[in-house]
């Protein structure tokens, strides 16, 4: 039921990224880097997670993107957050793995 729900996110926040690629680019990268976070945590709820080297990449993305929302997106402040707990999240999902 988990993995449909996170499937669920991360098709959600593509279609936004898509549908606010045009207006918005700030955000929409938002969009794409929160999707492509659930879609990792997606392969890791499977069982079969990416490698560590990933994790640290998805926590990188996520750190530029608060910097992306803090400084160029108007109001952006509260995607940043988002995007740095993420990355946090990230880095911590990055040692439970093993390999």
């Amino acid at each position: 039921m988990v993995q449909i729900l996170y499937g669920a996110i991360v098709v959600f926040f593509l279609f936004f990224g898509t549908r606010s690629l045009q207006d918005q680019p700030p955000v929409a990268v938002h969009y794409y880097v929160i999707a492509l976070y659930f879609f990792v945590l997606l392969f890791e709820f499977r069982g079969n997670p990416f490698s560590r080297s990933i994790y640290v990449l998805l926590a990188l993305l996520l750190l530029g993107n608060a910097m992306i929302q803090f400084f160029y997106v108007e109001n952006g402040v509260l995607f940043g957050l988002v995007s740095l707990l993420f990355a946090w999240f990230a880095l911590q999902a990055r040692r439970r793995i093993t390999r």
